[in-house]
């Protein structure tokens, strides 16, 4: 007996219906995500039509902002955050240099306990961590010698 979930191939309307209903997406994504599916370039860009017809899909000023805000909640440097939005095809945002001294305090706090008597070894590696997190070299240059 055939599965009842499982329906015959979807069009790619009903695709990026699916996709859109979970989270906004980008028409980067949805293009890639749709091309997974082995839909055709006429396929997509129909559907991707139809969607902006209809305003189904945010600007990408408003799906850059929701993952912006989303990557700031999770202590992500600017760095770090503009290159996830150039990959999803949106644009970038600009630096706010008192939100990501902050945030780079706020990691460094909960991740080394003895953040004043720290070693020059134990200050490289914060100063790695924080690269490694996204945080600009000012920052990073701000939290390792408290300037």
């Amino acid at each position: 007996m055939k599965n009842p979930s499982k329906g015959p191939i979807r069009s790619a309307r009903n695709k990026l219906m699916d996709l859109l209903a979970r989270r906004d997406h980008s028409e980067k994504e949805l293009r890639t995500k749709l091309k997974q599916r082995d839909f055709t370039s006429e396929e997509i860009e129909q559907a991707i039509s139809d969607a902006r017809e209809r305003k189904w899909l945010a600007t990408p000023a408003e799906i850059g902002a929701k993952y912006a805000d989303s990557l700031h909640g999770k202590n992500k440097g600017i760095h770090y955050i503009n290159h996830h939005l150039q990959a999803k095809g949106l644009p970038t945002i600009p630096m706010d240099s008192d939100l990501e001294l902050e945030k780079a305090r706020r990691l460094v706090e909960n991740k080394f306990s003895a953040a004043d008597g720290l070693s020059k070894t134990e200050l490289a590696k914060v100063g790695r961590f924080l690269v490694s997190r996204g945080f600009d070299a000012e920052t990073v240059r701000k939290i390792v010698f408290k300037r």
